[in-house]
C-alpha cells in the first residue's frame, strides 16, 4: 500500500499556523511571543536532530539521552508558559495540542518511506 506524504505536511503546517497565529494574537507582550516561538523552535530542532541521526544510523545512547532531556525541558517550559498566560483553559489546551501536532508532523516528515528503507529511491 502506497502511503501519501500529504498528511505529515498538513499536520506540520496546521500545527505551526495554529500555534504561531493563535499565540501571536493572545500574547500582549513581545517577550511572551518570543518565549513561545523559542519553545517551538527548540522542540522542532531537537526532533529534527534526533530523526536525522536516526536516519543516518549515527545515533548513540548519549545523543538520544541529550535529545530526550532537551525535549522534556522544552515541554516543561512550554507548560509553565501556557500555565501562566491569561487564556481560557480551552485555548491553553489548543496551543499545547498544536505544538504536539507540529512536532508529530515533523517526525512523520523525516521518517524514511518504505522504499527508502530498502535502499530504493
Amino acid at each position: 500500500m502506497k502511503t501519501t506524504r500529504l498528511l505529515p505536511w498538513i499536520l506540520f503546517f496546521s500545527g505551526i499556523l495554529i500555534y504561531v497565529i493563535g499565540l501571536w494574537r493572545a500574547c500582549p507582550l513581545l517577550s511572551d511571543k518570543g518565549y513561545f516561538l523559542g519553545a517551538l523552535m527548540t522542540g522542532m530542532f531537537v526532533t529534527y536532530a534526533y530523526q536525522r541521526a536516526e536516519n543516518l544510523n549515527q545515533n548513540d545512547e548519549r545523543f538520544a539521552s541529550v535529545c530526550q532531556m532537551v525535549a522534556l525541558i522544552t515541554l516543561g517550559l512550554l507548560l509553565v508558559g501556557i500555565w501562566n498566560i491569561p487564556l481560557t483553559p480551552l485555548e491553553k489546551g489548543l496551543y499545547l495540542a498544536a505544538f504536539l501536532v507540529c512536532l508529530a508532523g515533523q517526525v512523520l516528515l523525516l521518517r524514511p518511506g518504505p522504499n527508502e528503507q530498502n535502499g530504493e529511491s
